[in-house]
Order: structure tokens, then sequence, then C-alpha cells
């Protein structure tokens, strides 16, 4: 694979998202749960605010914590397959901190052309570090077209058996996940998962508050913000201005 030159457009790519203090941490939702410890292909799917990143970045420390390699990716529209490629190399480089990943040469010219063959060479990299490895891909619905139908497809259906592979998007990416449903290596996370439940909302509520709020009002706030995580924050911060 082409060396990958630590580009500084890549490296904020590759740069997993700060989790604020304030984030809720979503137990139920854990990467450790019977519903998706064992899957290796895991789609989360939400429009803005429901916590899809805050989620995924919770699974990257929960990875971390078992020993696994976690490769973060953020995408975006000029990820055209070369650019995607060189993407992958170089989050999984960092995440692994072995210098010499991603530095093996193309077998051909470079270009979306021969970005099938650059991302083969990533894969059988994957398989040589002979560890657990995460990818988590967020914004893959700003990925073009080529990208999502035939490089992130390849990358998913010749995936290793050490590599779990975990997309955050807005909208559906149309990839088929047959095979994966097939042998129920995959889980697919919307909107009506990632809503709070009522617990999460009191304890969120009580943590900031403390006595100052009841189980009554917490109830009344989830009811009003049904359980939309982002509507909820703001609630809580025109509270604490008044």
């Amino acid at each position: 694979m082409k060396q990958v030159r630590a580009d500084p457009r890549l490296v904020l790519k590759v740069t997993p998202p700060r989790v604020p203090k304030t984030a809720i941490l979503r137990d139920h939702l854990s990467s450790d749960s019977p519903a998706l410890v064992d899957k290796s292909f895991i789609i989360v799917e939400s429009r803005s605010g429901f916590g899809k990143t805050t989620l995924l970045a919770q699974w990257r420390r929960e990875a971390y914590h078992r020993g696994a390699v976690v490769a973060w990716l953020t995408a975006d529209e000029w990820d055209r397959p070369e650019r995607l490629v060189a993407g992958l190399a170089l989050a999984m480089k960092v995440a692994s901190g072995r210098a010499a990943f991603g530095q093996i040469g193309y077998a051909s010219p470079g270009g979306d052309d021969a970005a099938l063959e650059s991302l083969t060479e990533w894969l059988s990299e994957v398989v040589i570090m002979a560890t657990e490895a995460v990818l988590i891909i967020d914004d893959a619905h700003l990925l073009p077209p080529i990208s999502a139908n035939e490089s992130l497809a390849y990358l998913l259906h010749n995936a290793p058996a050490n590599l779990k592979v975990i997309i955050g998007a807005r909208s559906g990416l149309g990839i088929s996940v047959a095979d994966w449903v097939a042998h129920g290596q995959f889980a697919a996370l919307g909107v009506e998962d990632l809503r709070l439940r009522l617990p999460e909302t009191m304890a969120l509520l009580t943590a900031r508050f403390g006595n100052r709020i009841d189980a009554d009002a917490c109830a009344r706030l989830h009811e009003l913000t049904e359980g939309w995580p982002l509507g909820l924050q703001l609630v809580v911060a025109t509270i604490e201005k008044n």
C-alpha cells in the first residue's frame, strides 16, 4: 500500500471526537451487551441529536479497554476510493502504533481504479496484525456513491475474522447485508433504540440538579422531549440559565 503521509486533513479525520463529561453513557447499549457482543458488522443510523457519535465513541472506549486495536475515521464527501483507503491506512496506523502499517507499495498506479487493490492490501495487513481490530466509520452517509457502493461494500464482504466494522450514518447506505444477517453477524440500531429510557432521563436530571428536581418533574421532561437526547440537553441548559 502506498505510504500514507500525515496529511493534516486526514489526521483530523482519524482523530476520535472528545466525549464531553455531560455525555449520556448508554449502559444497555454497551458493545458487550448480548445483542451486540458477537456481531462483526454494526450500523447505527439516526438523525442528528440522538447521540450516534457519542455511542460510537463509547464503543470505541469499551473496545480499547478490551485490548482491541480501534481505528476511527470520520467520513466526508471528499472521500473518493483512493482517499478513503488513505484514511483507513492512517487510522489503523495511528490506532495500532505500527509505523510500518500502510507503507507497502501499490501493485498498480494510484487513483480510484486501483483503490480496491489497495483496499485488499489494507485488509491483508489487518490479518497480519493477528489481534482483535475494530474499525469505526462515522458519518458514512457523506461518502460519495462510488466509495459506499464499491469500496465500503468490498471491505465489508472481505473483512477478515479479526475485524469488526461499525458504521454510523444519518441515512441508509444501500449496502447488502443479507450474508451478514444469514450468519447472525449483523446488528442495526436506529432512532428508537437511541431514544432515552425514563431511568436514563431521571439519572441524568438527578445528576445535574440533585434534590432540586423530583421524579414527577423528570417524568414530565422525559415525556416532553420524547427521549430525544439533544432535546433533553437543551431543556437542561435552559433550566440552568434561569
